[in-house]
């Protein structure tokens, strides 16, 4: 068999990434509307899963990569009062679904935060966190 035959292995390999990458341009449109020029931006990568780097490379305002594993409580320090300051906040990554469904209970004591996430395919999920600014 040559090195180009089509097998049902890269018909679904292509399929697969095909729909990533569609899910990830709507989110990407969709949340950049939502992005305040003087919110403070954080990008986070599962660091378990190769493609999760480059997936989260391409969210909007994603300067610095930070990796994390399934722990949500180092994301948690950047949400806690206080910490969030006037010009507010956006956690966002592409991760396993623990660190979104956490990061969504704790966005509940926040007034106005906006929490989106999206599967992307078997074990990753794309999400932000906006915390609006808080008054002084």
């Amino acid at each position: 068999m040559s090195s180009n035959a089509i097998t049902r292995r890269r018909v679904l390999a292509s399929g697969a990434s095909a729909t990533a990458a569609l899910a990830l341009s709507r989110f990407v449109a969709a949340t950049e509307a939502g992005v305040s020029t003087r919110a403070k931006v954080l990008t986070f990568h599962d660091a378990r899963f190769p493609r999760a780097r480059a997936l989260a490379s391409e969210l909007p305002g994603a300067m610095r990569l930070q990796a994390v594993d399934g722990d949500p409580s180092s994301l948690s320090t950047h949400i806690r009062p206080g910490a969030v300051g006037s010009s507010g906040v956006r956690l966002q990554g592409v991760t396993t679904e623990s660190l979104p469904f956490c990061l969504e209970q704790l966005a509940r004591h926040h007034y106005g935060a906006r929490f989106e996430s999206r599967r992307l395919d078997r074990d990753l999920f794309v999400w932000s966190l906006t915390i609006p600014g808080e008054l002084s």
